[in-house]
This record gives structure tokens, sequence and C-alpha cells, in this order.
């Protein structure tokens, strides 16, 4: 690639990787029965406060360190091959769950337009059933993104692009419409009238942030493909990820100048009936198409930044030398391969415990963060960039401890925590066989 990845690219991606299906239905489902619309505004804006200063680390990672890899072989360099190998080991995790739980909310998304598209049933895991029919959507989703990936970041960015341009119009505009057309006296007595403070609803708005934010640290593992300078990718990925919070909040605000809180907390899909009711069949077509945009926008990016990362692994003789072989393309093509299987076969397990594993996709994105913020506030020029790179560590922590201490509004729960023991044995074992061959 002669002219690397434009601004416009990189924003996709971010705002790919952090708009999900959680933004159309946390609304309904959480937002607005537990923080209102104004507590969850102060929630993500507190949030994205916390983000910048974990940003601030990435900028520093970004200009002292141009090796592929991102925070793997900065970490690797750094702080030695075992933290590099937790930080890649973590990172793949992260990134390759992602992938197969956008893949099952493909079927969701279907669900809403045409009705049942389950057929072929398999079996139940954990209080949920497997279709064949599910299966096979997922995987084609899949497989579709392998084919765009495996000839060249250009021809995925294109689709990027479409994508994520789509989202973001449709959202705008059809916030724009329920702004004049909703039921905003409504809205004045549920939301504003009697509106307190309060930190608690705040709290468990920040508490998610982790999970909903996962993504805006994708933009490291394309660095050595961008066409514009550092700083820049620096400011574009800041950008991003405030256009993320404000559709979040756009989303929010759209269901509730049709909804009270009760009266959205007991509908199954409370954004899209608030824009079905307002806005008719073409505004809810529009919506689907919207959410259908930000389910496959984060398949993509989850497949590049997840291919990515084991292809360093490889690079840095972690996994066998072949995942970090290019094509023609220049892409990993066997590490792409890889990744994609494995998303394929996650499929088998059903969303229910595929939700159970990607749980730990914050966590594993804490600790991440956590390296990155270490070792930048020790590389860090600036007496302001090292400062909020410490508070970044602190940062990194705190969102660890939301997900670990006992009582926590987000705590993972048993299955959750077995799933990630068993994930540090596996990688232990792995380390340890590796190491010893060598």
């Amino acid at each position: 690639m002669s002219k690397g990845l434009s601004k416009l690219d990189v924003s996709a991606l971010v705002i790919g990787a952090v708009i999900g299906w959680g933004s159309f239905y946390l609304p309904g489902n959480k937002f607005l029965p537990e923080a209102g619309v104004i507590n969850t505004a102060i929630g993500f804006l507190v949030g994205g406060i916390l983000i910048y200063a974990i940003q601030v680390a990435y900028h520093t990672m970004m200009f002292r360190h141009h090796e592929q890899g991102g925070e793997f072989s900065y970490t690797l360099v750094h702080l030695g091959k075992k933290h590099g190998f937790v930080v890649g080991w973590a990172l793949s995790f992260c990134y390759l769950t992602l992938i197969s739980l956008n893949a099952t909310a493909v079927v969701l998304v279907l669900r809403e337009i045409l009705g049942t598209v389950s057929y072929g049933y398999l079996y139940t895991i954990a209080g949920y059933p497997v279709y064949l029919s599910e299966i096979g959507i997922g995987m084609g989703i899949i497989y579709f993104f392998y084919w765009i990936n495996k000839r060249g970041l250009v021809l995925s960015m294109t689709f990027q692009k479409i994508l994520i341009l789509c989202l973001v119009a449709t959202v705008v505009i059809l916030s724009i419409w329920m702004f004049f057309h909703g039921n905003k006296q409504q809205f004045y007595a549920s939301y504003v009238a009697h509106y307190q403070l309060d930190w608690a609803a705040i709290i468990r708005v920040v508490a998610i942030i982790p999970f909903l934010f996962v993504g805006f640290d994708i933009v490291p593992q394309v660095m050595t493909d961008l066409g514009f300078s550092i700083k820049a990718a620096t400011k574009v990925t800041l950008l991003a990820t405030m256009v993320g919070v404000l559709i979040y909040n756009l989303l929010n605000l759209m269901t509730a100048l049709a909804y009270s809180p009760t009266q959205a907390k007991h509908l199954a899909w409370a954004s899209g009936s608030a824009v079905l009711t307002y806005a008719g069949w073409l505004g809810f077509g529009a919506l689907c198409i919207a959410l259908f945009a930000a389910v496959v926008g984060g398949i993509n990016g989850f497949l590049i930044a997840s291919s990515r990362v084991v292809s360093s692994l490889a690079l840095y003789e972690l996994l066998p030398s072949r995942y970090a072989q290019q094509n023609r393309h220049q892409v990993a093509e066997q590490a792409l391969k890889f990744v994609s299987l494995i998303a394929a076969l996650l499929l088998f397990l059903g969303r229910e415990v595929i939700l159970y594993i990607v749980d730990l996709s914050s966590l594993m994105a804490a600790v991440t963060y956590a390296y990155v913020c270490f070792i930048s506030a020790k590389l860090a020029k600036s007496p302001v960039d090292k400062r909020l790179s410490q508070l970044g560590v602190v940062i990194s922590f705190f969102f660890i401890g939301l997900l670990l201490v006992p009582g926590s509004p987000s705590q993972l729960g048993g299955i959750s925590m077995g799933i990630l023991v068993g994930w540090i044995l596996l990688g232990f074992l792995y380390f340890r066989v590796t190491s010893n061959r060598k």
C-alpha cells in the first residue's frame, strides 16, 4: 500500500469497534431504567475522561514505538517476552471473541427484520438453543470478511467506511426526526422535571465503559499502515471515540423521546419500537440497517485487529512462523484464516456461552491498558503526559477492580471467572512448552 490508511479509514475502524449491538439495545435494557438520560450522559462523560488518560499513554506508545504488534510488541521490547506474551494472549482473546459475539448479533438483527431465522435445532447450552441456520449465518458473515480482508486492507477499509458512514448518518437523521416528532412532554416529565444527580447510577454506567469502549485501542494494530502522522492519528482516535460517545447518547435520547424508563424496560427493543412508532416502517428499516452496519463493522474491525496480533506473536516467535507470512496483498493470510476459523468454531457454543466469554474482554483490555500506561509513564517526555500515563495505570486497575472485586456493579460471574482461570492456565502451559522447545 503506497498511500496508507487515511484519517477517515482510521475513524471508521475505531467507530466500528466501539459501536456495536449494545448501543442499540442498552437504552431500553439498562441506561433509561437505571440512570435516565442526564445521568447516563454524565456517566459517559466521566468514562470518556478516564479513557482519555489511557489514550495519552497510547499516544506516547505510538510516538516511541513503530514496530508491528502495537501494545504486544511495545510491552515485549520494554518489559521482556513474558510480559509481552501476557499482553498478546490477552489481546488475542479480547478481539477474537468479539468477532464471534458480533456474528451472533447478525442473527438477532435478521430476526428483527425477517422474524424467525432459526432452523435445524441442534442442542441447548446454558439455556440458549443453538440452530444450524444461525451457525451458518454467522459463519457466512465471518467468511465474507475473511475473503475481503485477505485481498488487502484497502478493500476492507472501503467496506468499513461505507458501513460506518451509513451508521452515523442514519442515527443522526433519526435523532433529529425524533427530536421534532417525539413525545417531548413525556420526556420532560420523565427525565428532566424531577431530575436528581445520582452518583450510584453514574458509576453503574462508568462500570461498563471498559466493555463498551473495547476497540478504541485498535489503531496501534494498523500503525505501520498509517498514511499520516502519529500526532494526527492520536487526534483522530480521540475524535472517533467522542463520536462513539455521541452515538450512544443519541440512541439513548431517541428512545427517551418515546418512552418513560418503566415503559422502555418492558420492551424487547425500546429504540426500535420508538422509531417504528414515530418514524414508521421506513425509519425502522433505516435503524435496522444502521444496527447491521454497526455489527458487521465490528466484525471487520476486530478481524483486522486480532489477525494483526496473531501475526505479531508469530513474528516474535511466540506462534509458528507461518502466521507471520504475508500474501501478495501484504496480508498475513494464515493468521487471518486461523482467527476466522476459531471465531467460526466458537459459534457452536451458542450466544449465551459466548457472552460469558466476552465478559472477559473488558478485563483483558484493562490489563493491556495497565501495561501500556505503566511503560508510557516511564518513557513520556512531557510532565503532563507522564502524569496522565500514571493516572492511566490507576484507572486501569480501577476498571480491573470493577470486574473482579466482589459486590462491584460489573463483577464477573462464576462461569466467566472459570473461563478466565482456564485461559490463564492454557496460556501458562503454552508459554512453558514453547519456551522449553527453544
